[in-house]
């Protein structure tokens, strides 16, 4: 999230400074009518591709990139590690699932209390874990097709904007108003561009990073249910999963939860 709106804040200020230097007059920068073209005619057009509903949908995803994530491969190994642990203690199943854990692991935890088969099990993680992944690349796909609305829209307002300019030019003082009158014009283009390769383009890009963390999250858990099914040894749970890490971030693990790699994983946890 941090690095998300110092981007977008960074962003602004260079634009925002680029203005303040080439113009004494910041506020012609600001128009009420190319405003409502570009943003109002990319809406309009976006309703009727997608419809209001998957709109509103698309609208919440792009808010997700200024979120924080609340996990990541390291919580995940060791959330899954610590259930193997308490699965090998015997506890109940149930009780896990009421822990603050992933939701995709109350999911697979879920299937275990029912005692499905792992042929089952993997079936179910396997479909799940793919239609994640199809609404995500369908939703960062429909997210970017917006981007080419603006620039569209804010060359419609620089058309709009020249007609009427060439229409001043055959009045008495049509001259001195083209010079203003084709500033206003050109501020459309500028938004469209603005709004599509400066916030689009990188939310779509931010989204779909976050989408790829999010899936690999999603098959270290699903690795990890099929393992606790099982009743594996937690060491070994632990070793499996942590061959899903990079060596910064299996190093970082074994920092943060004090592993070592020899005696028994019950007397390390302790």
């Amino acid at each position: 999230m941090k690095s998300s709106v110092i981007g977008l804040i960074s962003g602004m200020f260079i634009v925002c400074f680029a203005v303040v230097k080439t113009s004494d007059e910041v506020m012609s920068y600001l128009n009420v009518l190319s405003i409502l073209i570009v943003f109002g005619g990319t809406v309009s057009a976006a309703i009727i591709t997608h419809g209001l509903k998957r709109i509103v949908e698309i609208l919440k995803l792009f808010f997700k990139a200024f979120r924080t994530t609340k996990y990541d491969n390291m919580i995940i190994v060791k959330e899954l590690v610590d259930l193997s642990e308490d699965i090998n203690k015997q506890k109940n199943v149930a009780d896990l699932m009421e822990q603050d854990i992933h939701p995709y692991t109350k999911d697979g935890l879920r299937l275990i209390y029912n005692k499905f088969t792992e042929e089952k099990i993997l079936k179910i993680c396997k479909t799940m874990l793919v239609e994640r992944a199809q609404y995500y690349e369908l939703m960062t796909e429909q997210l970017g097709a917006l981007a080419k609305y603006p620039p569209a829209f804010g060359m419609m307002g620089t058309i709009i904007g020249l007609i009427a300019v060439l229409k001043q030019m055959s009045a008495s003082n049509g001259i001195d108003q083209v010079g203003p009158s084709m500033a206003v014009a050109l501020i459309t283009t500028l938004y469209g561009i603005f709004i599509a390769n400066y916030i689009i383009h990188p939310i779509c890009d931010n989204l779909q990073s976050r989408s790829e963390r999010d899936i690999k999250v999603r098959r270290i858990i699903a690795e990890g249910i099929l393992l606790l099914n099982q009743k594996e040894n937690p060491v070994y749970v632990r070793e499996v999963l942590l061959g899903y890490l990079l060596p910064e971030e299996r190093a970082k693990y074994e920092q943060a939860y004090g592993i070592t790699h020899t005696g028994n994983y019950f007397e390390e946890a302790a």
